[in-house]
């Protein structure tokens, strides 16, 4: 795979996510946190039965599972008291978080061109997203765990994805997290039997396309993206949450939010041409 291919999934990655706040807002306020993550995460594993695993993927696709669980659930629970637009802004803070971890952990070199890419991506989401009238609440640092966690997820998957199969590593990794929501949602188990038609079909999609696919795809595409290029990709995702949030929600983005936007897109601009380079 070339690395523009690579491009091109994560960017299809971001799309997907960034269409998942509105979805994951709206079913929370009738489905527990637990019992969605842990039904999201099932139907997922069972879409990956076919997935033979492999000894030498085990701890890896572990350790990938709870680093995944642990930005699925703060993000989640997050989103139970702060808005979906602040919650994917939050989460855009991967983009700093993940050069600074790599820096840290292990010792990575980052280009100056990278720091820049990542400062306009950070500027651009908070032109987006935050509205100075509104204050911080609980749910804003539990989504700013979840920016930790990806981070972290991103430079692990950077490091060891050329290694395994990208198949194998998503299947593992996604039965852990279902693993792992059960366990948390036993006191919730009741609700299983008072889900509307409408909750179990926004959570196959999070599980099919938002969960078993996308980790997927960008298990495979970081094969040839560097973890730092990935995070930028990655800045997108409140961008298109934006885009869904106005066609299927009829919420306008101010001429802020636009200027936002287009510095964002500037930044994954900056990283791509960088990488172009080397």
């Amino acid at each position: 795979m070339s690395p523009i291919v690579g491009v091109l999934l994560l960017i299809l990655v971001a799309l997907i996510w960034g269409s998942t706040f509105a979805i994951v807002k709206e079913t929370i306020e009738t489905v527990p946190v637990p019992v969605l993550l842990a039904i999201r995460f099932s139907f997922a594993a069972l879409a990956l039965l076919w997935v033979k695993p492999e000894r030498k993927t085990l701890l890896p696709g572990l350790i990938l599972g709870l680093l995944s669980f642990a930005g699925y659930a703060t993000q989640t629970v997050g989103m139970l008291t702060t808005l979906a637009s602040k919650a994917a802004f939050i989460t855009g803070l991967s983009v700093i978080f993940t050069p600074i971890v790599g820096a840290i952990w292990l010792r990575h070199r980052i280009p100056r061109r990278a720091w820049i890419a990542a400062v306009l991506a950070l500027v651009g989401l908070g032109l987006m997203t935050l509205n100075p009238n509104e204050g911080l609440v609980v749910g804003d640092f539990w989504v700013l765990g979840t920016a930790l966690a990806y981070a972290l997820y991103i430079i692990y998957l950077g490091e060891i994805a050329v290694h395994h199969k990208p198949i194998v590593l998503t299947s593992l990794q996604i039965i852990v997290v279902a693993l792992l929501s059960w366990l948390w949602a036993i006191p919730d188990v009741h609700m299983l039997t008072s889900l509307s038609a409408e909750a179990l079909f926004a959570l196959l999609y999070l599980a099919l396309f938002a969960t078993a696919l996308v980790l997927w795809l960008q298990a495979l595409a970081q094969r040839v993206v560097p973890a730092y290029a990935a995070a930028l990709i990655f800045a997108l995702e409140p961008v298109f949450a934006a885009l869904f949030a106005y066609v299927l929600l009829g919420e306008m983005l101010s001429p802020q939010g636009w200027l936002g936007g287009a510095l964002v897109v500037l930044a994954m601009v900056v990283a791509i041409e960088y990488k172009r380079r080397l």
